[in-house]
């Protein structure tokens, strides 16, 4: 035979659900009005066009990565560089313009 029992709520457990209902109310205005305290060093910004026709917003002192080059916005101007090849082996740089001789030790 199964029997049902209630729960007791204790009166600290109720008041603290009560008080926890109201914190959230009180916080969810706070939340939907909050402002940037961090905007963009000298704002504004700049927007770089990419071969596809797409316009691509950037903020200001931001590097993007766009159609194999990197597109940087300075003081409201766009910056265009390509992007260094990965995977390069460059050979040593010596005085003289001698290479070194590879030879096998006794």
């Amino acid at each position: 035979m199964t029997t049902s029992t209630t729960r007791k709520v204790t009166g600290f457990k109720y008041a603290a659900t009560v008080l926890g209902a109201f914190a959230v109310l009180a916080i969810a205005p706070a939340t939907a009005y909050a402002v940037d305290n961090d905007p963009a060093p000298g704002g504004g910004g700049c927007t770089y066009t990419d071969a596809d026709g797409y316009d691509i917003p950037i903020d200001n002192g931001q590097d993007v990565f766009v159609d194999g080059k990197i597109v940087s916005c300075r003081d409201g101007k766009i910056v265009v560089t390509t992007a260094p090849k990965r995977n390069v082996v460059r050979p040593p740089v010596l005085k003289g313009g001698t290479l070194p001789v590879l030879t096998k030790q006794p």
